[in-house]
């Protein structure tokens, strides 16, 4: 399933771009304490750059961990629209399962579970020792409302789908019913039962964060987004708790001390908002602990292989794409869609513009993940001759300025461009004049994040746009690419599509889930309803100091609890 920041019946809203990963739904995926240095590294576990020479960083009480932008305050997983919430969230909070650095289930908040082999009943037996961080007793309850509210009429997050599957689910969220028929409790132990086979079940509801029952039930769901002080102000299970938080400067954190895994060890942990020009020279002189280095200059690498910092190098679930609204009548068209995919030049980008740290991709997946189809899919590697024939395929003929035309109307959109990501930022002129080579005419248009997303998420008021989209662990694609699912922006509109998704989500077996997969790869690939551009890869630098900091694909905080300055 998508985070993704990782949206699936719920009112428009903006949200991360996106969001990703499921780090934006599944905040507590990851929040997991690891008490021994891991052995054994993830396929896709980072692998250490440069090893440090001399201690320079000077020791801290706190942990600073760099972020690009500004959270946005809302400390809350079920309401959550921005990547920079989700990195908070993922240290506030946990869901009944995590992932550990293999990237396979264990338990959390759950100390046990069973999923039945007819795959329709999901059962948790959770611990009986962990505390909210104001001193409440975590309980099943508090289980069972955060599954509730997902599905509750007034809910204007992203995350019915998740539980839409349950049995009586649809009931209550029509109002018809006062709970989830297929919700039980039993002292400790909480039992979920499926309409019909939910295949991400035990990855998507057992790795969702919950939230206090105590803390929430006190206000409607209706208003729960007008509340900024509870908001800004969490209670979760997790390791570290909000202090204080300044937008546009930094979320400060205390450790629980009653934290279920233990204490952490670190006293206090600090997300500092850092302009991403200014990364390198932050981590050099040791102003933070933890940064994504944005530039892929050489020289820059030397600077910190020669300074002792330890960089380190991970796939990422995050696709930079390019998207483009099917709704548009000149865009609705698939030539012109695949026409643009052949004048864009995605690989010289990763060449030029990353230094190769990214891979170019041909459908909207996790490229490292066995759905992603490694056969069968059009690679589209620029053809300048095949996109204009394409473009006159459609029946547009060259005007006398170079840019094609029909029926007195020129082929000219507008590309958004969110400010931010550098990269993101030198690929929109790229674009431009790639795509000026085959006859049609791009105007950029920069603008903040929250800008875009109320251009492109609420308004739908756009040609095409530049962004990010963090993929999960599951690769359920309903979120983003069902018909009818609001978080679908681009309006791609597919009934074998939807068809393939809905079989996905009922397959029993993993291979068979698989090869859907890869059968509905290749309709995107074909449609291309938006471009994917590339996956970058991460490349953080951090304090020679920072000891059991092991990020990895699909989860940047593992094992956040243990990190350690000392």
């Amino acid at each position: 399933m998508y985070k993704i920041l990782r949206g699936e019946n719920m009112k428009r809203k903006s949200f991360i771009a996106l969001l990703m990963v499921l780090l934006l739904v599944f905040v507590s995926a990851c929040n997991k304490t690891d008490n021994k240095e891991a052995e054994n590294k993830a396929n896709e576990a980072p692998q250490t750059e440069s090893e440090s020479k001399e201690e320079k960083a000077e020791v801290r009480n706190e942990i600073r961990y760099a972020i690009w932008n500004t959270p946005s305050g809302i400390f809350m997983p079920l309401l959550q629209d921005v990547q920079q919430d989700g990195y908070v969230n993922s240290v506030v909070y946990n869901g009944l399962l995590s992932l550990n650095n293999k990237h396979d289930l264990e338990p959390a908040l759950a100390k046990s579970y069973e999923l039945s082999e007819d795959g329709l009943r999901l059962s948790f037996e959770l611990r009986d020792d962990v505390k909210w961080q104001d001193g409440e007793a975590f309980t099943a309850d508090d289980v069972k409302f955060t599954l509730e509210s997902m599905a509750h009429k007034d809910y204007t997050g992203e995350l019915y789908s998740l539980v839409e599957s349950i049995k009586g689910a649809k009931d209550f969220h029509e109002g018809k019913a006062d709970a989830i028929e297929g919700i039980k409790i039993d002292g400790n132990k909480i039992d979920i039962e499926f309409d019909q086979i939910y295949a991400p079940a035990l990855n998507n509801i057992g790795t969702a964060a919950i939230i206090p029952k105590h803390i929430w039930e006190k206000v409607e769901v209706k208003d729960w987004e007008k509340q900024t002080d509870m908001l800004n102000n969490p209670i979760g299970t997790g390791p570290f708790m909000v202090k204080e938080f300044k937008a546009g400067e930094y979320v400060k954190l205390d450790r629980f001390d009653d934290y279920f895994e233990g204490t952490p060890k670190m006293p206090a942990f600090e997300f500092v908002v850092l302009n991403p020009d200014t990364a390198i020279a932050e981590i050099l002189n040791g102003a933070v602990d933890v940064a994504e280095i944005s530039s892929f200059d050489k020289d820059d690498f030397k600077k910190l292989e020669e300074s002792g910092i330890k960089t380190v190098h991970y796939p990422t679930p995050n696709i930079q794409y390019m998207g483009m609204n099917n709704k548009n009548p000149m865009l609705s068209d698939v030539k012109i869609r695949q026409a643009i995919a052949y004048g864009v030049d995605r690989k010289g980008i990763v060449d030029n513009l990353l230094d190769g740290h990214g891979v170019v991709i041909n459908a909207p997946m996790v490229p490292s993940l066995p759905s992603y189809p490694q056969e069968g899919l059009t690679n589209y590697e620029r053809d300048v001759d095949k996109a204009k024939a394409l473009i006159e395929e459609a029946g547009y003929t060259l005007g006398s300025d170079g840019i094609y035309e029909k029926d007195g109307q020129r082929l000219s959109f507008s590309l958004v461009v969110p400010l931010g990501n550098k990269n993101r930022e030198k690929t929109g002129p790229i674009i431009q004049s790639q795509l000026k080579d085959i006859g049609i005419e791009i105007s950029i248009e920069q603008m903040e994040f929250p800008q875009v997303m109320e251009k492109v998420v609420k308004n739908r008021d756009y040609d095409t746009y530049l962004m990010a989209n963090t993929l999960g662990l599951d690769p359920d694609p309903k979120p983003n690419w069902y018909s009818n699912s609001d978080w679908n922006f681009v309006g791609f509109e597919n009934a074998e599509s939807d068809k393939l998704i809905d079989e996905g989500l009922k397959a029993k077996d993993n291979n068979e889930r698989i090869e859907i997969y890869h059968k509905w790869g290749k309709i995107l690939n074909e449609n291309v309803p938006w471009l994917p551009l590339y996956a970058p890869d991460i490349i953080n630098a951090y304090n020679t100091n920072l000891k059991n900091y092991e990020p990895n694909t699909f989860c940047d905080f593992y094992n956040v609890a243990n990190w350690d300055l000392n």
